[in-house]
């Protein structure tokens, strides 16, 4: 019990070790990206900040899978280089005893991925996807250059003394002629945009709007607190979001053909709802090719390499094999249960090599053979 538990702290540290680390270089690589939009779009820090966490539900898919593998394979390398794998095989434990505490570790995997997969993952990536259009859909305030005449839109020129924190720009003039036979001028002190029903928008503070009708003398005048025009082309619809990402939208609506945008999308659709029911389980079967293979016939330090190698190459090929099989099921959705057995059959096949059974049918058979 002492020895399983020992095992398995050493697995669980080294897991979220390595999955931190590629979780960072993901996020470094994001980040970059994401403090572009951001600069130049204007946005707040903290929209920065939400988005950077609200994507990794989606990065841990690929990473915690990659992460406990490694740990086991880099856990089993150690405790091998210290001996104390050769003496736990010297002292009569099976190949399923020793392997009891990353089993565990593929368990609880499992688990979280499968509660990631339904219900953390739709909802981050939501959150996501709707910052990320918001800040898109905005006028660029670094568009805007101190004391010079812009043109924002057709039928739109702004000007503004100096920009502020948080993208509000300071002394700000507008002359609006986008309505045809309407000429409006507005000044104010401060004005800021945002996004207002999909549609850029400029909140103005403490200022004036004149209104001067077509060919005639008539205008008006009007002082305001607060004011908010539109930036937008009078010609132009509203902006709306897309159709929903498949990562937005849950497992049930994935299968369910009256929630998808269209005809083309319900092939992608089925086959994102299977690999979202599968992919939580990809951890466990990496863990389990590493064990029965670090495992299986005696264990010695100069065989590592040729085991290492093999663990690899069935990893990798678990992963290329998963995603093939969706790829296949989105052209041909009649073979979904190809998806399930590229998991559960490595699965099945490495815990019956672990308990040893093949062992036992073998031995089997070679005595009815002799007897015979």
């Amino acid at each position: 019990m002492l020895l399983n538990r020992y095992i398995f702290v050493q697995l669980l540290r080294t897991t979220f070790a390595v999955t931190s680390v590629i979780i960072s270089i993901f996020w470094l690589f994001q980040t970059i990206r994401l403090l572009e939009m951001v600069i130049n779009r204007g946005a707040a820090f903290s929209d920065f900040i939400i988005m950077s966490l609200a994507v990794i539900p989606l990065w841990l898919t690929i990473a915690l899978p990659i992460g406990a593998f490694v740990a086991v394979n880099w856990v089993f390398h150690r405790i091998l280089a210290d001996r104390e794998l050769t003496v736990m095989q010297a002292i009569g434990l099976s190949p399923m005893q020793i392997a009891r505490p990353p089993i565990a570790l593929g368990v609880i995997i499992s688990i979280t991925m499968l509660a990631n997969s339904i219900y953390v993952l739709p909802s981050s990536f939501a959150v996501y996807k709707e910052l990320q259009y918001n800040i898109r859909n905005t006028i660029p305030a670094i568009l805007l250059q101190e004391n010079v005449f812009i043109d924002v839109v057709d039928g739109m020129t702004m000007l503004i003394n100096k920009h502020g924190s948080n993208g509000v720009a300071t002394d700000v003039f507008i002359h609006d002629a986008r309505n045809e036979g309407k000429i409006v001028t507005v000044i104010a002190e401060t004005g800021k945009f945002e996004q207002t029903n999909g549609t850029p928008a400029l909140v103005l503070r403490n200022g004036k709007r004149a209104e001067l009708a077509g060919n005639t003398k008539n205008s008006a005048m009007l002082f305001f607190d607060s004011h908010t025009m539109s930036i937008s082309a009078s010609a132009v619809p509203k902006s709306e979001r897309s159709q929903i990402d498949m990562n937005e939208d849950t497992i049930t609506n994935l299968f369910d053909p009256e929630k998808s945008p269209g005809p083309d999308y319900l092939n992608q659709r089925l086959a994102e709802g299977h690999y979202r029911i599968l992919s939580p389980f990809l951890g466990l079967t990496l863990i389990l090719f590493a064990t029965a293979i670090m495992l299986r016939g005696q264990i010695r330090g100069d065989l590592w390499g040729r085991r290492a190698a093999a663990n690899i190459i069935c990893g990798i090929g678990a992963i290329i094999v998963l995603v093939m099989s969706r790829s296949l099921v989105t052209s041909s959705p009649e073979l979904f249960p190809v998806m399930y057995a590229c998991v559960l059959i490595p699965i099945g096949t490495c815990l019956w090599s672990l308990n040893g059974n093949w062992r036992k049918t073998l031995s089997q058979l070679h005595i009815k053979e002799t007897k015979t």
